[in-house]
């Protein structure tokens, strides 16, 4: 059913306008010979026509994720100084447009999906194709990474993505651009139109046959190729050096220098030893680092034991140090709003809202969509939820995803930081194989019986693995002050007097 007719409110580019008015298609579904396209695939695509007293040639319906109408892209009637049938309009709220055509397709719902560059031309490839292969648009080559990314999982969800963009400078640069986004290798093709500019060419110059020719032998995406040794003296020389950050903890710095992209670094932990605290600890580190907010990198957040309301209040009370979660504390509205603003109101903070499927492919879909949204930083808490949820050899799945994050965090430049319960013994539970794949291991370990209240609090951090120089053992010891909700590190003569036995306060809490 067509939305309601409203009042009409049309707005020209540049796109970053927007208004809440625009009305329903009120042409017709018919054939269009100026583009050699069909009524049943106008209608398909919701695009009508209009009439010889409209003002515009064609109208295509705008939908957002859901299927809503938000919109419509308006083809004006040709104008004196404009170029023949280039003159258009958008209506309605053109930040909540899904690529033109998403909404006529269901998520995965084919071996192949085509994205292209302009609505005429994801109409002509889909009739071309027999009807058979979900097609999509972008709005231009300038927006294409920026809507894929938006949209990435949708996207994801298909086998194989062809990109069929224009045969131009922007159109070559726009599918480089979005191959590059984080998808899986071997899954996007780019097919670069050889005879003709673009799709809607080839079906008006009656070229079917070249087209499909074209589009089953497009190449394989590969971001990398194969280099020789010979080759390899001017890498060794000007070595890529990957982007560094340092842990809240000097302790930690000494040991491991410092959080560094293509890693994964797992912690091991029984419950109850502050894993959580530190994390947030070190997510509040990576959120506030001025180089890391100066590259624009994001922190991606799998917290998988909480609701993200809790993570979200847990980061706050470290800004802010107050320990929020605590009843009575007071919660002063200006005090947290301000924190809010200054550490997590912005595009660098993605958390997934994870009630729903944990299985390992959906994690690993949300790490890629993450990574495609610009997360840097991804903390999974933790890894042994995951394979809880799943029936089967839990030590299997536990080496399948560690070795699927591994992979990523290779592939997409990406540090990964990866928790996983021990059992009684201090050991990961079920397999060996996670701290094997990982590059750094730590161990957090806290007597949660002394009966002194300063000890109960003291967790100790213990690299046990660190591929980059090989240096172990104790790294530091964190205090978790009930005043104020944070950690702080004892220095040298604290740590003495812990490992010594003794403690700052000798009262029992």
């Amino acid at each position: 059913m067509e939305p309601p007719t409203t009042n009409t409110t049309t707005q020209p580019i540049p796109r970053s306008a927007s208004s809440t008015k625009f009305s329903a298609p009120s042409g017709e579904y018919r054939d269009w010979p100026e583009r050699a396209l069909s009524r049943d695939t106008l209608k398909a695509y919701r695009v009508t026509l209009g009439g010889e007293d409209a003002k515009y040639v064609a109208k295509y319906a705008r939908f957002d994720t859901e299927g809503n109408h938000v919109g419509n892209k308006v083809r004006l009637k040709h104008q004196i100084g404009q170029p023949e049938n280039k003159g258009f309009i958008y209506e309605g709220e053109f930040s909540k447009m899904a690529p033109f055509g998403m909404n006529a397709f269901e998520k995965g719902s084919a071996k192949y999906l085509t994205i292209v560059e302009g609505q005429d031309d994801a109409m002509a490839a889909y009739e071309m194709m027999g009807s058979k292969y979900p097609v999509i648009s972008v709005d231009s080559a300038a927006t294409a990474s920026e809507e894929i990314k938006r949209h990435f999982e949708w996207v994801n969800s298909f086998p194989t993505v062809v990109l069929c963009f224009d045969n131009d400078d922007p159109g070559r640069a726009a599918a480089r651009a979005v191959a590059g986004l984080g998808f899986e290798l071997g899954k996007v093709k780019i097919m670069t139109p050889r005879k003709h500019k673009d799709a809607n060419d080839y079906k008006k110059a009656r070229d079917t046959e070249q087209f499909m020719r074209e589009w089953w032998s497009a190449p394989t995406y590969k971001p990398d190729g194969l280099k020789l040794g010979s080759d390899m003296w001017e890498e060794i020389i000007d070595r890529k050096e990957h982007f560094t950050a340092p842990y809240p903890f000097e302790g930690l710095n000494r040991l491991t220098y410092g959080l560094r992209l293509s890693e994964m670094i797992v912690v091991t932990a029984d419950t109850g030893v502050g894993k959580t605290s530190i994390l947030k600890t070190i997510e509040h580190s990576l959120l506030t680092n001025p180089d890391v907010v100066e590259k624009n990198y994001g922190v991606g957040f799998l917290h998988l034991e909480e609701p993200n309301g809790d993570t979200a209040l847990g980061l706050l009370s470290i800004h802010n140090s107050v320990p929020y979660h605590i009843p009575g504390v007071d919660r002063p509205k200006d005090d947290l709003r301000r924190a809010y603003e200054e550490l997590l109101d912005n595009n660098r903070v993605v958390i997934w809202d994870h009630f729903g499927s944990n299985s390992v492919d959906a994690v690993v879909a949300k790490i890629r969509h993450m990574a495609a949204l610009g997360c840097k930083y991804i903390v999974l808490d933790h890894l042994s939820i995951v394979v809880s949820d799943q029936a089967g050899d839990e030590r299997k799945q536990l080496d399948e995803i560690a070795t699927k994050i591994k992979t990523l965090a290779m592939e997409l430049d990406l540090c990964v930081i990866a928790v996983i319960h021990t059992n009684r013994q201090g050991q990961i539970r079920g397999t060996a194989g996670v701290e094997q794949l990982a590059n750094i291991v730590m161990r957090l370990e806290r007597n949660k019986t002394d009966p002194n209240e300063w000890r109960r609090n003291v967790t100790k951090v213990t690299v046990e693995k660190n591929r980059f120089t090989g240096y172990t053992g104790p790294a530091c010891y964190l205090w978790y002050n009930r005043e104020t909700g944070r950690l702080t590190e004892l220095d040298q003569e604290q740590m003495d007097l812990f490992d010594g036995g003794g403690a700052l306060n000798d009262e029992p809490f």
